[in-house]
């Protein structure tokens, strides 16, 4: 088997340490490694985007603290993106000093936004969002974000740095086809990744070459791809769409539903394939996030619970009404599904329904 995680991470696994200087020489071809950039047509006549479809949500950001015992416990939640429509898909960069992040700028389209988060602080906002007759009387992504992709046309999804570059990855959407996408921080549009793997729904980065993406089917597959080689290969079947690198490995975690009523967590190692069971998801959840010290952060209902392998699962204070608000935040925090936490483990972010 492959080095995971028991109680604490392992000296023996890789180190997982945040991308230095971008190289000089752009890693990635101009064209994808496993195929000419894909045409994308006309949309089909049933075409709808997916952002008509989103959910009204809100980014909460909060610190991640200890208490003396060693449990985690969040403090100082916030509501970071306070306004009616979709704000989703939160992560971290790799100096966790800014929050990436997918919002709907309309009814039709989403943008990758940021929140600089240096000192605790949001950024000053520079960006104008597209107009929408529908947001009138109400905050648009510029009033809570910058504004990084300017797409008209398409739409982005599940922003992710790239490893090792000043980078972004993101499911771009475009006329009925979803193609893993990169985008420069600011905003350059730099093409697809792989032209043969469609439509990506979700995505995470085992290292600098390599991606693990969930791709729709009528039986969603998980697939790894080499960025670089473009070998593209199917290691799953049924995954869920929470898909992260496991600290301090080089594993990929995913979950894997065997049931309807079965869904566990497991890690792959990517050069491999194989795959090892970590622990039963809270029942209907798909959403969760490591801490960089090993546990397993997942949302139920409005609480969200930590899981480690001494302690299992257990509620996570400071997060489940009533919570003591920042008097910044307007709304009460409702249930939670994506969770993202910084490189450091000292923030936290948490999408909640409003």
């Amino acid at each position: 088997m492959f080095c995971l995680l028991s109680a604490t991470l392992t000296s023996s696994c890789t180190a997982d340490t945040a991308p230095g200087e971008p190289p000089d020489a752009d890693p990635f071809a101009a064209t994808p490694a496993d195929g000419p950039a894909p045409e994308i047509g006309p949309a089909p006549d049933d075409y709808r985007p997916t952002a008509a479809g989103a959910p009204s949500t809100d980014i909460w950001i909060g610190r991640l603290e200890r208490a003396d015992d060693g449990t985690l416990i969040v403090t100082g939640l916030t509501n970071a993106t306070d306004r009616d429509g979709y704000d989703n898909q939160p992560s971290f960069g790799p100096a966790g000093a800014a929050l990436y992040y997918t919002s709907a700028v309309d009814s039709t389209q989403t943008e990758v936004f940021r929140i600089g988060l240096e000192g605790g602080a949001t950024e000053e906002v520079n960006g104008a969002a597209s107009g929408d007759p529908g947001t009138a009387g109400r905050a648009t992504p510029a009033d809570t974000g910058q504004q990084v992709t300017r797409t008209p046309g398409a739409s982005e999804f599940s922003p992710t740095v790239i490893p090792g570059q000043d980078a972004l990855s993101a499911i771009h959407e475009e006329r009925g086809l979803q193609y893993l996408w990169r985008y420069g921080t600011d905003g350059t549009d730099l093409g697809p990744i792989f032209a043969t793997v469609e439509p990506v729904g979700y995505h995470a980065w085992a290292d600098e070459r390599t991606a693990a993406m969930f791709v729709l089917g009528d039986t969603p597959t998980l697939q790894v791809g080499d960025a670089l080689s473009g070998e593209v290969r199917t290691v799953a079947e049924n995954p869920g769409r929470s898909i992260h690198r496991i600290p301090g490995t080089a594993a990929i975690s995913f979950v894997r539903k065997v049931t309807e009523d079965e869904w566990w967590i497991e890690g792959l190692d990517p050069a491999t394939g194989e795959t090892e069971r970590i622990v039963r998801t809270l029942p209907g959840r798909e959403d969760y996030a490591w801490t960089p010290a090993g546990e397993i952060l997942m949302g139920d209902a409005a609480a969200l619970y930590a899981w480690s392998a001494a302690g299992g699962w257990s509620e996570v204070p400071g997060v489940a009404p009533p919570v003591q608000l920042s008097e910044a935040s307007s709304t009460a925090p409702g249930d939670i599904s994506r969770i993202a936490v910084s490189p450091d483990g000292t923030r936290i972010a948490i999408v909640r329904s409003r």
